[in-house]
């Protein structure tokens, strides 16, 4: 795997897992050893898929259960 800021290139083990983004797909944080980015990765394909920022949520939604409380009052 190749980090996307820094060009650091190891086997995805190298990269510290940091958690499941979502629970329904393949894609996990990790933090690039060199460079300590935050990277959105498939986990089956084994790629970066970008850097992830403060606030950002690259994988969407959680599990589509957001204002469920709300609609059912």
């Amino acid at each position: 795997m190749k980090c996307t800021e820094c060009s650091f290139e190891a086997p995805v083990a190298k990269f510290r897992y940091l958690y499941n983004a979502r629970i329904d797909a393949s894609i996990a944080l990790r933090q690039c050893p060199q460079c300590q980015a935050w990277l959105a990765v498939d986990e089956l394909s084994g790629s970066v898929k970008q850097k992830v920022g403060p606030g950002e949520a690259p994988w969407g939604k959680s599990a589509g259960i957001e204002g469920l409380a709300e609609d059912a009052r």
